[in-house]
């Protein structure tokens, strides 16, 4: 009896282990650098899956045994090609150097289920940004950022004409939708909905860049900038490239000793679990980025104070009328 579970267990564990390592061999690495953007693009052929015009599909991904993805790993489908991104830029000084993700994807014609395991490799960066240009390309969504050479032309356009002094460490610090970060969704869902970009560098801001600066200085005092208001002298470079900027929310920033202060103020606020660090370069770009509501909330909160002011000043006058009545009565 004994000896027919122990073989019984011993060709069990021996199904198991290859199996086990089945699934581990099927985990697919991308190696990605801290404060530097990544992406990472979901195929229906990733499950064996025929991309067909009629058939429909969907990605769930998640940290592995977690039910959502880490605060910077953002996930957006394409519906024209039916492909999904995940995109982020891994914080600096992360305790987790490998990270897990699963991908759940759903055939809707077939309601046929697979998975995809996605491990991370973080590495640190050799030389991290210390200047940064911020812009917004209007014409274009997160997701047709990944389209074939796109990133790489955006770059070569500050590499080659802009930025020259960049060409050896020019990299995308930062990119999201203009929406994630506070615009309204366009009326028509038909229009783009905009993507705000940052390229970094540790070299030194050209006077190229500083001379165009200059130029749309007059702009930077505008609330919202009209689609084609301004042609700039460079305006050339990036529309035989397909982007149409907006010039308005186009910005030089100098990293080094901002970036400082404010890290050791997000370092505060981090807990000890390991998956728990801010990033702190994208909360960098999300203060410019929201900077246009601090007057409105202050405005709000002043408003509310006024109006309990009055309004508490009103009922004591009224109380105050009531009470003399009472006494003049009595």
């Amino acid at each position: 009896m004994h000896f027919t579970t122990a073989v019984f267990l011993k060709a069990a564990c021996m199904c198991i282990i290859p199996a086990l390592s089945h699934v581990e061999s099927k985990a697919i690495t991308k190696d990605v650098n801290e404060t530097e953007m990544f992406y990472y693009e979901i195929r229906p052929e990733h499950f064996n899956w025929t991309n067909g015009a009629d058939t429909k599909f969907v990605f769930t991904p998640s940290l592995q045994n977690y039910p959502d993805l880490l605060h910077w790993i953002h996930y957006k489908f394409n519906s024209k090609n039916r492909h999904g991104y995940l995109y982020g830029t891994p914080p600096a000084n992360l305790l987790k150097r490998q990270i897990l993700l699963d991908i759940v994807g759903v055939n809707k014609k077939t309601y046929q289920v697979e998975t995809q395991v996605v491990q991370l490799n973080i590495f640190k960066k050799s030389e991290y940004a210390t200047n940064e240009v911020r812009f917004k390309i209007n014409n274009l969504n997160v997701e047709d950022m990944f389209h074939e050479e796109r990133i790489p032309y955006l770059l070569d356009i500050f590499r080659q004409n802009l930025w020259l002094d960049s060409k050896q460490n020019l990299y995308v610090t930062f990119l999201a939708s203009a929406s994630d970060l506070g615009q309204r969704l366009p009326l028509d869902p038909n229009d783009t909905e905009g993507v705000v970009v940052n390229l970094g560098s540790s070299s030194n801001f050209s006077t190229t860049l500083y001379d165009l600066e200059k130029e749309i200085s007059p702009l930077q005092k505008m609330n919202k900038c009209p689609k084609d208001f301004k042609r700039t002298s460079v305006e050339r470079y990036f529309r035989a490239n397909g982007f149409n900027l907006d010039w308005c929310s186009f910005k030089l920033v100098e990293l080094t000793a901002f970036n400082q202060n404010h890290t050791m103020n997000v370092q505060e606020k981090i807990s000890s679990t390991e998956y728990t660090e801010e990033n702190v370069w994208e909360l960098v770009t999300l203060q410019y980025s929201q900077s246009t509501h601090t007057d409105n909330t202050t405005f709000n909160i002043t408003l509310l104070i006024f109006i309990i002011f009055v309004v508490g000043l009103i009922l004591s006058i009224g109380i105050f009328r009531l009470y003399k009545k009472k006494v003049i009565f009595f």
